[in-house]
């Protein structure tokens, strides 16, 4: 079994796929700063937690992979990105360059896409300037190949493709079925790079604004509860319509996905797109480009959607059925969130909000993803990682979130080679952000 980065010609050492880790939301000051406080100059760090209890043979970034110093205001220049990419790589301190550096792991490579952070500004899309050599540094820090197509393209979104086709041999006669296969396909978007601005525009990169992160949280929570979309004059920037791939890219998932043969794909978004909490950044601010992209995805067989970002995790999906007992993508779309590796929402000074802001909106959620009570809501509130186990056999895989311990706290299975199959008044029904209810 090989992998192999589909947008250009490298192959790696043939190996079978049956580990995968993935995170997102890596802050060096905040790791520092908890180090500080319990006068550890060196200690055990989450990765050492997802190398010895995963042991991943490739690992997905979905995700802010650095965050500017504190002491960076605004939007952070180009060479102050580039030194903390050299930071993450070079600093032991840190724990990622001796993860890279485990023997018997990631022999499948590292492999991902930016947030907000990594790209350079909080909340930023196509508005940020030197996008381009932005990229050029996000590409650099995941070593990508030279001849890769994402050097050239609008962004830095890409697919890997693991595995090769098998044959089945059935009574003796035998046949190829081209979806009989041990081939995972991972799907890499840009949510940043063409996304037009929310409809109140983000005051989070404001170096003029105090609690600018804050603010836009509140002023996405009005734009939803109120749905000013509907409301505002069609001559403003507030739009249910706006943009967020960008025609290119779109272009090219539906190209991806069209013409795959994989038995399990895996779609990498950084900001949520299931999520009916307006306070976050997430596709269902961008209502008609998610409507989009659930019918692109209610075809694919064997999927999961992995996002970052909002410093907890959670299970979501488009029913509200309890997918405890069944595989969670028979009839439904799901997505496991997984952030943030360093800090979570219950840390900051407003962290006692966190826990009744996910319990207000609750109708996306996943029922029976919490390991130690499958009553309870399928989120978790402090730092955290999430992986996948793949068994060829029986044709399932598990996605976990795991706490920082290396102990998992979420669960979901899936079937290979299944669909979600929903019907079309079954997408429109998926529950919304813009709702119009305040809580």
């Amino acid at each position: 079994m090989t992998a192999v980065d589909t947008t250009s010609s490298a192959v790696d050492t043939p190996f079978i796929l049956s580990r995968i880790a993935f995170g997102s939301c890596h802050s060096r000051g905040a790791l520092s700063k908890r180090m500080s406080k319990s006068n550890a100059t060196e200690s055990p760090t989450i990765w050492d937690s997802i190398a010895s209890t995963v042991k991943p043979q490739t690992f997905l970034w979905t995700g802010d992979s650095i965050y500017p110093p504190t002491k960076s205001k605004g939007d952070a220049p180009l060479d102050v990105m580039q030194k903390e990419y050299q930071q993450m790589l070079h600093n032991k301190t840190l724990g990622y360059a001796q993860f890279l550096q485990e023997d018997d792991i990631l022999i499948g490579g590292v492999h991902g896409t930016w947030d907000d952070h990594d790209y350079g500004g909080n909340d930023r899309g196509r508005e940020l300037k030197e996008r381009e050599e932005r990229r050029d540094a996000y590409l650099d820090f995941l070593d990508v190949p030279k001849d890769s197509e994402r050097w050239e393209r609008k962004g830095v979104y890409g697919s890997i493709e693991f595995g090769e086709d098998i044959s089945i041999d059935n009574d003796s006669n035998h046949l190829h079925d081209e979806r009989s296969n041990n081939k995972v396909k991972v799907i890499f978007l840009d949510t940043r790079f063409h996304r037009e601005k929310h409809c109140v525009p983000s005051v989070g990169s404001n170096p003029y604004v105090p609690y600018g992160a804050l603010i836009a949280c509140t002023t996405r929570w009005i734009t939803a509860g109120l749905d000013l979309p509907s409301i505002l004059p069609s001559w403003t920037s507030c739009s249910n319509d706006s943009e967020l791939l960008g025609e290119d890219q779109w272009k090219w998932l539906e190209q991806q996905l069209n013409e795959s043969n994989a038995s399990m794909h895996v779609v990498v978004s950084s900001i949520q797109v299931l999520t009916t909490n307006p306070v976050v950044e997430s596709w269902g601010h961008f209502p008609t480009e998610r409507d989009r992209f659930l019918k692109l995805l209610n075809t694919v067989p064997g999927l999961v959607i992995l996002s970052g970002d909002v410093h907890h995790a959670e299970i979501s999906s488009t029913t509200q059925r309890n997918n405890s007992m069944a595989a969670a993508n028979k009839g439904a779309l799901v997505e496991v969130t997984s952030s943030g590796l360093t800090h979570s929402c219950d840390e900051p000074f407003y962290g006692p909000l966190c826990k009744p802001i996910l319990d207000a909106f609750p109708t996306h959620r996943f029922k029976g993803g919490n390991v130690k009570d499958q009553s309870a809501p399928s989120y978790f509130t402090s730092r955290n990682f999430g992986s996948i186990d793949i068994d060829w056999v029986s044709r399932l895989f598990r996605v976990h979130v795991h706490d920082d311990a290396g102990d998992v706290v979420l669960s979901a299975g899936f079937e290979m080679d299944t669909v979600a199959g929903m019907s079309d008044e079954d997408i429109m029904d998926v529950a919304k952000c813009i709702d119009g209810h305040i809580w």
